[in-house]
Order: structure tokens, then sequence, then C-alpha cells
């Protein structure tokens, strides 16, 4: 495990093709497929939104980006969000790098990052099969909120996830 050594930091706006290209080699290696570019232009078109903040990590200061996340605005999303919670839209580490605490850091400084900012809440959208990282949002104290749709480019079943304020569909 490598988290204490894990430094994150506020992104400069020159590092999102970089985030872009972790993202796409992430979801290629979590998909067990070639990169493809659909998920690049879906990543790219999220770097467009109001942000809230967008945090990049790195094991080594001056070695190459090692994992970022992105959350914007609210109501950003889904419609079927929570309407004050902050949308943590991208989080992806390095295939070679996943499963050594980098993620873990990511999402604890992308849920800091929202609530300094203001909001109570934080929404994330996750892939009901991708056990690794459901299982890092429930440590990370995400619940589901029972909320589920097809996947934009896949189809594949998604889930929601909120922490924060007690919130429920409709409420």
């Amino acid at each position: 495990m490598i988290e204490s050594s894990v430094v994150v930091r506020a992104a400069t706006p020159d590092e999102d093709p970089a985030c872009v290209d972790v993202w796409t080699a992430a979801v290629a290696a979590r998909d067990g497929v070639p990169e493809d570019s659909a998920v690049r232009v879906r990543a790219e078109a999220k770097f467009a939104v109001p942000r809230v903040a967008c945090l990049v990590a790195s094991a080594d200061p001056t070695a190459l980006l090692d994992g970022f996340v992105l959350v914007t605005a609210p109501g950003t999303g889904r419609p079927t969000d929570p309407p004050d919670a902050a949308y943590l839209s991208l989080l992806a580490v390095r295939p070679d790098l996943q499963a050594r605490g980098v993620g873990r850091a990511l999402l604890v400084a992308a849920v800091e990052a929202a609530g300094a900012a203001g909001h109570p809440a934080v929404v994330l959208h996750a892939l009901d099969d991708n056990l690794p990282a459901l299982r890092l949002y429930e440590a990370a104290g995400f619940r589901p909120t029972g909320v589920t749709f097809p996947h934009a480019l896949t189809g594949r079943r998604t889930a929601t996830y909120v922490v924060g304020m007690p919130w429920a569909p409709g409420a």
C-alpha cells in the first residue's frame, strides 16, 4: 500500500488531457478491451462542465499523473441525483497502480473538497459489476440510493451512490 506516500493536489487546466488519457486506459483495462475513442470523447465532455474540483495524485511529485478525480457542480450528473450534491464525475487510477491506495486518497480528497466548497453531499454513478470500485466507495461511506440506469455507452446497469446528507429519491 502506497497511500501514505500519495500526493494529492489541485490539477492545472493543462493536465486535463493527461486525466482523459488515464481515464481511457483505466476503462479499457477494467473492461479488458482496447481503448475506445467514444470513452475518450465522453470523458473530454465531462471536463467542459462547471467544476467543484479536479484533483490529481502522484506517488512521486516529479512523476507522471498516477490518477485523478473530477468533481462537478450539482446538476451535472443525472436528473435523479440529489439537487445539492456535487457530482463525482470521474475517478481513475493508472491500471498498473490500482489497489495501492491512490484511488482512496483521491476519493477522500474529493469529498473533502466538495464539503469545503459548501456541498452537503457527493453523488456518483458506478457500474453494478465493478466490484473493486463499489468496495472503495462503500468503504468511504457512500451508500446506494436504489436509483439505477443503463450506462450511456455500454448499457450496463449503473447504480447511484451518495455520501453526506441523508437523501432518498423523491425526498
